[in-house]
């Protein structure tokens, strides 16, 4: 269990990237959903024990403190950032092999597991060849490989489907879930479709805060009877999101189709809700308190 209790960050700018934000997850995929900017980096650059910060708490199975135990938590922790390379002329057996020796474990005793992963995300047969000559799906399933070899209890996984192609995203979203079984995965992206395939409990941030933590079926059903679909007038897209957030837009003939969330428009046809409906309403709530404080 990950414990996030009131975490607050500031910059010497003075600029808050975390306010107060507190979460707590179990075993298993759990999303954190945001726009850029929102502060997700920052906050996995503090559980993965690189930041300081200046309020709160984080603690992992009730005996680990991110900041009063730093060896054990980095001991028990597994990473996979959003960007990342690999030395020329290395293996992707010699890169787990590496990955082993920098956390302190032996690689020996390791082996097994190493060919276990290299099964599971598909690379067996290329388990000799250079990782560098990979493609990008090759290489974010090495990425993952290492993030979870050392049997961590957390691992944080950053914008992890960035870049790659629909199929390429459906068969790393389906290796996560896989390799999260016992382990505490944090999921951090902007991309809606990953939360949904992957995580049933997720945390949404923007500013600096959390707008909303609980199950996603839940963030979903806020959008019951509060989503649409509609024929518009290209003339009238412009109109109709002023009052309204579109989800999303259909060309038919020479007008559209729209999905959106708010009000009903003209002709609306009321639909079931999805958790990208329910992160979209959210989100324009939140901007309309904005703008009605400023």
């Amino acid at each position: 269990m990950l414990v996030v209790d009131s975490v607050t960050k500031v910059y010497p700018t003075l600029r808050t990237a975390l306010d107060g934000v507190s979460f707590e997850c179990g075993a298993g995929v759990f999303g954190l959903l945001g726009p850029n900017g929102a502060g997700k980096s920052t906050l996995l650059r503090i559980l993965a024990g690189g930041l300081d910060f200046e309020a709160g708490r984080a603690t992992l199975d009730g005996r680990w403190d991110v900041r009063r135990d730093p060896r054990a938590w980095r001991e028990r922790l597994g990473l996979m950032p959003q960007s990342f390379d690999f030395v020329p002329h290395v293996s992707a057996r010699e890169y787990l092999e590496q990955c082993a020796l920098l956390s302190g474990q032996s690689t020996r005793a390791l082996r097994p597991r190493m060919d276990e992963l290299l099964e599971r995300v598909g690379l067996a047969d290329a388990a000799r060849r250079r990782a560098r000559d990979f493609s990008r799906g090759m290489k974010q399933r090495l990425a993952a490989a290492a993030a979870f070899l050392c049997h961590p209890r957390l691992v944080l996984l950053d914008e992890p489907t960035a870049g790659l192609d629909p199929r390429e995203r459906v068969l790393f979203r389906e290796l996560v879930t896989d390799l999260s079984a016992d382990t505490v995965t944090i999921l951090s992206t902007h991309i809606v479709p990953d939360i949904e395939r992957c995580c049933d409990h997720l945390a949404v941030l923007a500013r600096g805060r959390v707008l909303f933590c609980g199950p996603a079926a839940e963030l979903a059903a806020r959008a019951a009877g509060r989503t649409w679909d509609a024929p518009v007038a290209t003339e009238a897209i412009a109109a109709l999101e002023r009052d309204r957030r579109i989800v999303r837009l259909m060309p038919e003939g020479e007008s559209c189709r729209a999905r959106v969330v708010g009000d009903p428009p003209e002709g609306a046809i009321a639909v079931e809700p999805t958790l990208e409906d329910g992160y979209i309403l959210l989100a324009n709530e939140d901007r309309q308190v904005i703008e009605a404080s400023a």
